[in-house]
């Protein structure tokens, strides 16, 4: 760089302040200058130099460091004429963090001696926040990496200890393909192969998946299969990402099983109750022409009764009566005598019978 003629370094410079943050201070941490790149990172705005400019580095760390001897055995390297470089959390102007990709380079004169220091930043925020989820999900989900023929590249302990493997047995499963987690039928069919041939096209998958643990009992995975992709849209990876869901795939079938014998008991139940109907109806259809010929009978008994004894008491009436005429006697009194007693065995069969018929009418199913 020394020996590079003076418009070509200030060429290189001029093209690092127009894609970078950049930021000078003092040896005492007091601000010099800033572009409008840092401006902008840091939420002043472009142009509002003057916001900066004079006032020390601390602005933009939390009060507690910038009291720490951490910060201050920070400026004492920088002072040193030493570089540093990292990530480093910054406070914006309205107090929200940013993380920035920086190095802090001292600045030596003609005489070696440190002017001030330039510190050269990006804003990875984007990317530590990917950074915090992604290691939220290895700490609390299943996951596991794959190349894009189906080997496994990586995986971590939720789902090693998922698939029946110990949390530190990565060692086990590194290198080996995805179909050791498959039946050996599934691993050989056309389906299978159709599946991974998606997966190096791009294609997403996502559903409930039935899977081999290394004991060859079966585990149930609310999973998905994501391609990873480079910058120029190649396929590179696979990761899966995945929840243990066997309880209740288990749980629901036992509940479908019950749910099938109870349907099954309903219908039984409804044939039985049906069955029941057609016997109790057969049962009094054949009690109702039971009483019907019974209550028939009994009247033509009674009726029968009732003229054999008219017959009887006019039989025996007219005897006496003519007897009565032979011996010369009064017939008036066997006459009243023979009416009154045809009289009541009249009211009394016909009453009979009334009753009968009241009992048969009042049994009979009203007509709709």
């Amino acid at each position: 760089m020394k020996n590079l003629p003076k418009e070509e370094l200030l060429s290189r410079i001029e093209a690092i302040n127009r894609s970078n943050a950049l930021i000078y201070f003092d040896l005492n941490g007091i601000i010099l200058g800033v572009n409008d790149i840092f401006l902008e990172a840091m939420g002043y705005g472009s142009g509002n130099h003057e916001e900066l400019i004079g006032k020390h580095h601390s602005i933009f760390v939390c009060e507690d460091y910038s009291r720490s001897l951490e910060y201050e055995k920070f400026w004492d390297i920088l002072r040193s004429g030493k570089y540093y470089t990292g990530e480093f959390e910054r406070r914006k102007k309205d107090g929200s963090l940013i993380n920035l990709q920086a190095t802090y380079n001292p600045i030596f004169d003609e005489s070696g001696k440190i002017t001030k220091i330039m510190k050269v930043a990006t804003d990875i925020t984007a990317i530590i926040k990917s950074k915090k989820q992604i290691d939220a999900i290895d700490r609390s989900t299943a996951l596991i990496s794959f190349n894009i023929d189906g080997f496994i590249t990586d995986v971590n302990s939720i789902f090693l200890e998922t698939m029946g493997y110990k949390a530190n047995e990565k060692n086990k499963v590194i290198g080996k393909h995805h179909s050791v987690f498959v039946s050996y039928e599934y691993s050989k069919s056309d389906e299978y192969a159709k599946f991974w041939e998606s997966l190096r096209k791009g294609k997403y998958f996502d559903g409930i998946f039935e899977r081999r643990k290394v004991d060859g009992s079966t585990v149930y995975l609310q999973a998905s299969y994501n391609p990873v992709m480079d910058s120029k849209g190649n396929i590179t990876d696979v990761v899966k990402i995945a929840t243990d869901i066997t309880d209740a795939v288990n749980n629901k079938k036992k509940i479908d099983d019950l749910t099938k014998h109870l349907q099954i008991e309903l219908e039984n139940s409804e044939k039985l109750k049906n069955s029941i109907e057609i016997e109790k109806n057969a049962a009094l259809n054949d009690l109702d022409v039971i009483m019907k010929k019974s209550q028939g009978e009994l009247i033509k008994i009674i009726v029968r009764v009732a003229l054999a004894v008219i017959v009887g008491v006019g039989l025996v009436t007219t005897i006496l009566y003519w007897a009565a005429i032979m011996t010369g006697q009064d017939t008036q009194i066997i006459g009243s005598t023979w009416s009154n007693m045809f009289s009541v065995l009249l009211t009394n069969a016909f009453s009979i019978v009334g009753t009968i018929m009241g009992i048969k009418y009042a049994t009979q199913e009203p007509k709709k």
